[in-house]
């Protein structure tokens, strides 16, 4: 995406969160942002984006409650680059679409919602929903509504930010408390671990996991033969942390903040729509600190996270949760043999998952994920991959506690509500 393009998306998203603040209104919010940037591109143009911001690609009422479908083309905006079009190339499912005039559709049937292809269109006209105003009048409303923070939120607001920072500007926003998603990362990973254990003593030769990244997922349900009956069952940590939040707190309301546009979709999915009510990535949450004028880097409180495990915060780069499983793997089964392959981007993942088809793959446990780095790397990051990597291990590294079977908090909480709380899902 051309930077021009880039710094009008971030202008949008900053204008809606100003607004929001002070109006309760959602069309009287776009009537606003509408009118602030119409002398800078079309009008037609403009009142498209300003839409797909406030969560629709319809015209008329902006909705209270966003749904599907998250991406779409503003065709207004489309150049029309053709099949050598970075957002083409970029679909590895194929699912972008071209016709005679070289202008891209999305075939939602062949979409695994990674995103990728938003930040590969050089005019930004392919684009998300977002969901700013409607998590602000959450806020407005409901007293108790939590913020779940991805793994992947350290080092994203610059290296002069620390995370505890982000968690009292975050607080500052109006959030009730602020809870690392890598808490339910940790309960996940002793599932894994202990369903692992299960499959290798009943003779299964392969467990297919990574929960956390919903297009892998989405991808690999799409195969069948040898794949069939091998992916885990696990929800996702954003799902247990915030299903675990409201079986302790029933008054919950709960926001994921993520670098993931993948995870607008799974939050909606019939079987899972129970669990989070909005979500946000770290470019939305970042134009919500430039809307409320909140400068992180001269925050002088700083709340402390105690949350989760180092192998729960490094879920967020390629590699932490085959490390976080396999330990805990090793901790309750040192006898059992662990042969994990990852894959690294969607590419990678699809050659690995065909590696499985063929018979032909030297290994018993898979890990995937669909961004390049891992969920650092997704399309609602703030920072290049590989620097985002380096702050979550930095981040991990301060932890109390190294596995995440040592977690007493997850352990409690788990305990607590194991019998109202549902860790599995057949969801995609």
């Amino acid at each position: 995406m051309r930077e021009d393009i880039i710094k009008l998306r971030r202008k949008i998203y900053r204008l809606i969160a100003e607004h929001a603040r002070t109006l309760d209104n959602l069309q009287d919010v776009y009537t606003a942002v509408v009118e602030s940037i119409s002398d800078e591109i079309n009008r037609e143009e403009a009142e498209a984006r300003v839409r797909a911001a406030l969560g629709t690609f319809e015209e008329g009422q902006i909705p209270e409650t966003v749904n599907f479908p998250f991406i779409s083309v503003i065709e207004k905006a489309c150049e029309g680059h053709g099949e050598k079009c970075g957002c083409r190339i970029t679909c590895e499912p194929k699912a972008v679409k071209v016709n005679e005039e070289g202008k891209p559709s999305i075939d939602l049937n062949e979409c695994i919602s990674c995103g990728l292809c938003i930040v590969a269109c050089p005019e930004g006209a392919i684009t998300d929903k977002t969901e700013i105003a409607q998590t602000i009048n959450m806020i407005k409303k409901h007293r108790r509504v939590y913020a779940v923070v991805a793994p992947a939120f350290a080092g994203q607001f610059g290296p002069e930010v620390s995370e505890e920072q982000v968690k009292t500007a975050l607080l500052m926003l109006g959030f009730y408390d602020v809870i690392e998603v890598a808490l339910g990362a940790d309960m996940i990973t002793v599932k894994e671990a202990e369903e692992f254990i299960r499959r290798m003593d009943r003779g299964d030769k392969f467990m297919i996991t990574s929960c956390c990244c919903p297009p892998f997922v989405r991808l690999a349900r799409s195969y069948s033969g040898r794949i069939a009956g091998m992916v885990s069952d696990s929800v996702s940590p954003m799902v247990a942390i915030a299903r675990f939040i409201k079986a302790e707190d029933e008054a919950a309301k709960v926001v994921f903040i993520g670098p993931c546009i993948a995870k607008k979709t799974e939050a909606k999915l019939p079987e899972l729509r129970d669990a989070v009510d909005c979500v946000l990535t770290f470019e939305e949450l970042a134009a919500m600190f430039e809307g409320y004028k909140i400068n992180l880097k001269e925050l002088k409180v700083e709340v402390p996270f105690a949350d989760a495990s180092h192998d729960g915060r490094i879920y967020a780069h390629t590699g932490g949760v085959t490390t976080a499983i396999v330990s805990s793997i090793k901790t309750l089964r040192p006898d059992i043999d662990v042969k994990a392959r990852q894959g690294n981007g969607i590419k990678e993942c699809k050659k690995i998952l065909d590696a499985i088809e063929d018979g032909t793959l030297d290994a018993n446990f898979v890990e995937g994920m669909a961004c390049v780095g891992g969920c650092v790397g997704g399309p609602g990051v703030l920072i290049p991959p590989e620097e985002g990597a380096k702050a979550v291990d930095e981040f991990a590294a301060r932890s109390h506690v190294k596995e995440a079977v040592a977690n007493d908090t997850a352990r409690i909480l788990f305990s607590k509500h194991k019998d109202r709380v549902k860790l599995e899902s057949h969801r995609m």
